[in-house]
């Protein structure tokens, strides 16, 4: 199976995350914690400027790119 394939396969829920910069590229997993939108992996805890916001995964999935980490859409790391 590709490398594609298998991001696709993982993807279980229909709303994520992403930053509002005009460079972000990354959908995050929303963390499930968290009454605002949030990603679930770290990246919220290093870049205490970013804004996230709620967005439609399939909307955005054809120019984003799914976080690696495991806490959002990603395996172990290796």
């Amino acid at each position: 199976m590709s490398q594609r394939a298998t991001a696709d396969a993982q993807i279980d829920t229909e709303r994520g995350v992403r930053n509002r910069s005009q460079y972000a590229d990354t959908l995050h997993r929303q963390d499930p914690d968290s009454d605002d939108p949030c990603p679930a992996c770290p990246e919220a805890d290093y870049r205490g400027d970013a804004d996230f916001t709620d967005v439609p995964i399939a909307a955005y999935r054809p120019h984003y790119t799914l976080c690696g980490n495991p806490e959002c859409f990603g395996g172990d790391w290796r």
